[in-house]
């Protein structure tokens, strides 16, 4: 097969990954069969085609504007990186992305709903969007390391504005479906289906509102708002550089990662596998059985520790406000899964205890008691609790803050 064959398929395969990935994102966040998106795909293969076909020679369009040689240079990831992309600042008003690359295979760009319900370090069981109200984009990106498993290397906050700033004064989406908006007389149609160029503060709504429809429909919308994104990042690389020169961010680190996604020949974009969270408010998501599968196939090259993740519960033992939140916060970033938050039974226990939940969470449990400084771990053999590996009692040897 000639050079010129081989290029022209492989960008028309690169087209068809990005919409099935697309798909399967809104497919597995509803729990339906990814048979019902592949018949969308069948219905709006075409169109779709035709709007992402500037993906497959971004490449070539982007050359003008930077260097060949400049474009390697800034997009040749030298080993596994991240960032968590953290737009507006709550409940209501907020939107998570995750993208990673890593030299040995494309990169990935994963949709996290702001409902996705979990363990905040420190805190106990609340949604993404609440994870960030509590503390910032800092403790939002920590909860989405303990729920997922994987290292974030950095994170890229966006306050309401910022990301409309940083874009062109058109940007190209495909949505596959309208966007509609309860303005109090019923759904009113805020963006239509389709093909088209919106302005930059159309992007951020698209993001951050639920609209009127369900989870699968506004993560679709979500899908082809970062793609506009990243579509006009490949065309103009000073898009990424502005999105990534805001204070506390590394700059140039963020920038090219962002500017990798944008140029790469396939992306990976899609949301890990939830269902609706038992017994909490409507909307409410959490992780499915199978969103283990999933990071392992898109993100394995960020995983924190092989295999599975011992569980454990940190309880305050020193009353002390905020205890708890540094020492969830060191095992989490050791890989270990925080399942539990709360207060121990009592509040004067002078030193941290380690505790294995049976002889098999021995290790596990001395792992934990170096991490944490206990000199020593207890087990507990009589009654081991089913549901932790490893229990932690924050002692007065922990001030809230110093862990």
């Amino acid at each position: 097969m000639a050079p010129a064959e081989r290029r022209r398929r492989g960008r028309r395969w690169a087209v068809v990954v990005l919409v099935a990935s697309a798909l399967a994102a809104g497919g597995w966040a509803a729990r339906r069969p990814l048979g019902t998106a592949a018949g969308w795909v069948a219905d709006r293969g075409e169109s779709a085609a035709g709007a992402i076909e500037g993906w497959a020679t971004r490449l070539q369009s982007i050359a003008a504007v930077v260097p060949q040689r400049e474009l390697q240079q800034r997009t040749a990831i030298p080993g596994s990186r991240s960032v968590l992309v953290v737009v507006g600042t709550g409940p209501g008003d907020c939107a998570f992305a995750l993208v990673a690359a890593f030299p040995e295979g494309p990169p990935t760009l994963t949709i996290l709903p702001q409902s996705l319900l979990g363990v905040v370090p420190g805190y106990g069981q609340f949604t993404l969007a609440e994870a960030l109200s509590f503390e910032g984009p800092e403790l939002a990106a920590l909860t989405v390391a303990n729920e997922l498993g994987v290292r974030i290397d950095d994170v890229l906050a966006l306050a309401p504005g910022d990301l409309a700033r940083a874009l062109p004064a058109q940007v190209p989406v495909d949505l596959p479906v309208a966007l509609f908006a309860d303005r109090g007389e019923g759904p009113v149609q805020v963006v239509g289906a389709g093909p088209q160029q919106v302005p930059p503060a159309t992007i951020e709504v698209l993001l951050v509102t639920a609209g009127a429809g369900d989870t699968l429909e506004w993560l679709q919308r979500q899908g082809a708002a970062w793609r506009g994104v990243l579509g006009v990042a490949a065309l103009d690389a000073e898009v990424a550089d502005r999105l990534a020169a805001l204070p506390g961010d590394p700059a140039a680190t963020v920038a090219n990662l962002l500017l990798a996604a944008a140029t790469a020949e396939s992306l990976e974009l899609g949301a890990p596998p939830v269902e609706a969270a038992a017994a909490s408010a409507p909307g409410t998501l959490a992780l499915s059985a199978v969103a283990a599968e999933f990071v392992g196939a898109r993100l394995g090259h960020l995983l924190l520790l092989a295999g599975e993740r011992p569980r454990v519960e940190v309880l305050n033992g020193n009353g002390r406000i905020g205890a708890t939140r540094v020492v969830a916060e060191a095992v989490v970033r050791r890989g270990y899964r925080v399942v539990r938050t709360d207060n121990a039974d009592r509040f004067d226990y002078p030193s941290t205890l380690v505790i294995a939940q049976g002889a098999g969470a021995q290790e596990a449990a001395r792992e934990v008691a170096g991490i944490v400084g206990a000199a020593s771990v207890y087990l507990e053999e009589a009654d081991p609790s089913p549901l932790v590996e490893v229990s932690i009692i924050v002692g007065l040897d922990i001030p809230a803050g110093e862990a």
